[in-house]
C-alpha cells in the first residue's frame, strides 16, 4: 500500500522543470510614484503593462506570463537603490527598468554590472547611463539629453530672429546635461547665437520668481528650458505673473507632453517651440490609433509622451526576452540588440552597441485648436528619427573608455 501512495505521489508531483516552466517572467519597474511626479510615472508604467500584457497574449516566454513587480523610489536615488538591490537579490528579478529619474538610473545601472542582471532606462536621458557610466548590463527606451539637445538646437537653424538665449533647467544631473548639451548643439548648428543666463532651480521648486526676475535682468529673445511636470506649470505661473515674456522674448521647452498640455493651455506663451514624444493627433497608424484608444481605456485620459517610451521600455525587453526563447541574461542582452517592432511612433529598433532603442521624435510649435486634446496640442509637427541625431557607437565607445 505504502509503495502504491508513492508511486501516486511521484506521478502527480511537478518536476522542477513543470514548476519553472509556471513562474512569470518578473520585471522590476523603479520609478516616483507619490509627489508631483506622480501622474509621469503612472504613465510610463501604463505603457509598460500595454507590453506586458501584448507579450502575454502572444504566449509569454513559451508559455511563462511576464508579471510586472513596482516599486516607489521617492525623489530619492538611494531607495531606488535600495528597491533595486531588494528586487534583484530577495524577488530573483533579472530586468529592472527606472523610470523618470536619470541619477537614479545610473546609480542602479551599477547594480547591474555587480550582479550580471540587465537595468534598462525607462525614461532616463543622461547620456551616462549608456555613455561615460555605461557596460554591457544597461540599456535605454529613451533618447538622451545629446539628442535632445542637437534636435532642438537644429530646429532654431532657420531662425535668425534669435541672436540671444537664457537656459533655465533643474539643478540635477538631467538638468545639467541638458544645458550642456543644448548649448554644445547650438555652437554647431547656430555658431552666432549667444548664451546670455542660465538659471538652475531646484527639482520639485515651488518658488522660481526669483530665477524668472534673474532671466529678466538682461535683454533674451529666446527663453529654453529643460524643466517637466509640476516644475514647468510653477515656472509658466511664476513667468506669467512676472511678464516674462513678450513679443521680444519667445519660449523653447522640451518635452511638452510629459503632462497633459490642457494643465498649461492659459500659461504657455504664443507660439511657444517645443519637443513631444507622442502628438498621437498628428500620427495616422493603426498602431497609434490603437495604443492611444487603449491608453485611455485605461488611464481615462489621453495618452502622453511618458507612455509610448514606458510602452517601449517593456517592449524591448519582452520582445528580446522571447526572442532569446529564455530569460538568461546574457542570451536575452544579445537578442535586445537585433529587436525591432512597430510601435505607436512607428519603426522602433535597438541598436546593439549601447542597447538604445531607436525611434521618432517629435519638435514643432504649440498650437490652439478646439479639435485637439484639451484643445491644445502641437502644430507644423516634425518628425525627427532619433537614429540620424542619435551619438555615434564610436562615440560611445570613446566615452566608456574615458576618452
Amino acid at each position: 500500500m505504502l509503495r502504491t501512495l508513492l508511486i501516486l505521489a511521484l506521478c502527480v508531483a511537478p518536476t522542477a522543470a513543470q514548476a519553472q516552466s509556471r513562474e512569470p517572467v518578473k520585471l522590476g519597474l523603479i520609478d516616483i510614484y507619490s509627489g508631483g511626479f506622480a501622474f509621469i510615472a503612472d504613465s510610463i508604467r501604463t505603457g509598460f503593462q500595454i507590453a506586458v500584457d501584448e507579450a502575454n497574449a502572444a504566449g509569454g516566454l513559451n508559455g511563462r506570463p511576464f508579471q510586472l513587480v513596482t516599486a516607489d523610489m521617492g525623489n530619492s536615488v538611494e531607495k531606488a537603490v535600495t528597491e533595486g538591490r531588494r528586487m534583484i537579490l530577495e524577488e530573483k528579478i533579472k530586468f529592472v527598468t527606472v523610470g523618470i529619474h536619470s541619477g537614479a538610473a545610473v546609480a542602479v545601472g551599477n547594480l547591474g554590472k555587480e550582479h550580471k542582471v540587465l537595468i534598462n532606462g525607462g525614461f532616463a536621458t543622461t547620456k551616462r547611463l549608456t555613455g561615460e557610466a555605461g557596460h554591457d548590463y544597461v540599456a535605454r527606451a529613451n533618447l538622451s539629453t545629446v539628442e535632445i539637445g542637437r534636435v532642438m538646437a537644429e530646429h532654431l537653424k532657420s531662425r535668425s530672429d534669435i541672436k540671444r538665449v537664457s537656459v533655465i533647467s533643474p539643478d540635477y544631473e538631467y538638468g545639467q546635461h541638458f544645458a550642456a548639451d543644448f548649448i554644445a548643439g547650438l555652437k554647431t548648428a547656430r555658431p552666432d547665437i549667444a548664451i546670455v543666463r542660465q538659471e538652475w532651480p531646484k527639482l520639485g521648486a515651488t518658488d522660481f520668481g526669483p530665477h524668472v526676475t534673474a532671466l529678466q535682468s538682461q535683454p533674451t529673445d529666446l527663453v529654453v528650458a529643460g524643466m517637466f511636470g509640476a516644475d514647468l506649470v510653477n515656472f509658466l505661473r511664476s513667468a506669467k505673473d512676472f511678464g516674462l515674456f513678450s513679443d521680444k522674448t519667445q519660449f523653447m521647452v522640451h518635452g511638452l507632453d510629459l503632462a497633459k498640455m490642457g494643465a498649461l493651455k492659459d500659461s504657455l506663451p504664443p507660439n511657444t517651440m517645443g519637443t513631444v514624444w507622442y502628438p498621437f493627433y498628428a500620427i495616422d497608424s493603426a498602431k497609434s490609433k490603437a495604443f492611444a484608444a487603449e491608453v485611455e481605456k485605461r488611464m481615462k485620459t489621453y495618452a502622453t509622451g511618458s507612455t509610448t517610451v514606458g510602452y517601449v521600455a517593456g517592449k524591448m525587453l519582452t520582445e528580446a526576452i522571447r526572442k532569446a526563447g529564455t530569460d538568461d541574461v546574457e542570451k536575452a542582452i544579445k537578442a535586445l540588440g537585433t529587436v525591432q517592432f512597430e510601435g505607436p511612433t512607428g519603426p522602433t529598433k535597438v541598436r546593439s552597441c549601447d542597447n538604445m532603442a531607436l525611434y521618432n521624435f517629435y519638435v514643432g510649435t504649440v498650437k490652439r485648436d478646439p479639435s485637439l486634446p484639451d484643445g491644445i496640442g502641437m502644430g507644423d509637427v516634425k518628425a525627427v528619427n532619433t537614429e540620424s541625431v542619435a551619438r555615434s557607437c564610436a562615440d560611445v565607445k570613446k566615452a566608456r573608455s574615458g576618452g
